[in-house]
């Protein structure tokens, strides 16, 4: 079975500036073009969106990859700023093979391993410093909106730091003291921290759903076909009969979509 990063994805890369995809100068650096892609492909992934948004969403995500495959290498780089195509940016020689880089890319993009690599080098940093102030701006003040804006942000680790740099900012004259923010009420401040206290724990409860689910299929397999052999070690048991992870997300959903009708229907 296909995944939906294999449905998707199209035969041929899309046609783009790729500088103007991720937001880049064209003398931006390496680094920055690698910072840039993070956090399109962040913000942008098709798994972070509803289901009626995420064939848009892989279009978007294509562009962003493709963007990304151009300006990543410097021969495509070159050619791209020398040619201005992106068709002249891959040659046949190099056997790129687009379906299946957009997928790793697509794989990668938000695994636990690669967010994390990005929040230890994001966090505390001046590029998140900026973002930070950019949505403060943006939003006028509203904290509501600048945690919606700002990667990464928790408003239960986030507050007391964020409000330290928003402060600074505004003694500075760097940012406008807007009421949205010197005058919030105690309570919209209590409302937001305890909804997202409320979330992290829907969370929580719901990776423990899913695991036990998980523990239950290996209990039904091992019910039903334990008996009549000799049983293997626990662990190469266990590993032999685990379902693949799409099988498993596909029955995530399932369960997901469950406990909403059955909130519908209370």
């Amino acid at each position: 079975m296909s995944s939906p990063a294999e449905d998707l994805v199209d035969t041929e890369p899309p046609t783009i500036d790729p500088y103007e995809v991720l937001g880049l100068e064209r003398d931006a650096t390496a680094d920055q073009v690698k910072s840039a892609y993070r956090k399109a492909a962040l913000k942008n992934h098709p798994d972070k969106v509803p289901q009626e948004e995420r064939e848009q969403a892989h279009k978007s995500f294509q562009s962003i990859a493709f963007a990304y495959a151009i300006l990543s290498d410097p021969a495509r780089r070159h050619r791209y700023d020398s040619t201005g195509s992106t068709a002249e940016s891959i040659v046949d020689a190099e056997g790129f093979d687009w379906s299946t880089y957009y997928r790793e890319l697509f794989a990668d993009a938000i695994s636990p391993d690669a967010i994390e690599r990005f929040a230890r080098t994001y966090r505390n940093s001046d590029e998140e410093r900026d973002d930070l102030l950019a949505a403060y701006e943006d939003a006028q003040g509203d904290m509501d909106g600048v945690y919606a804006s700002v990667m990464l942000s928790d408003v239960l680790a986030d507050d007391a730091r964020f409000r330290t740099i928003i402060d600074a900012a505004i003694r500075a004259g760097d940012v406008d003291a807007y009421p949205a923010y010197t005058k919030e009420s105690k309570k919209k401040r209590a409302d937001r921290v305890k909804a997202a206290k409320a979330e992290a724990n829907e969370a929580e409860e719901y990776a423990k759903e899913l695991g036990q689910r998980r523990e239950g299929f290996f209990d039904h397999l091992e019910a039903k076909y334990g008996a009549s052999s000799k049983p293997a070690k626990g662990k190469k048991r266990r590993a032999e009969e685990e379902p693949s992870e799409e099988a498993f997300q596909a029955a995530a959903a399932r369960l997901k979509k469950g406990k909403g009708e059955g909130r519908s229907k209370r």
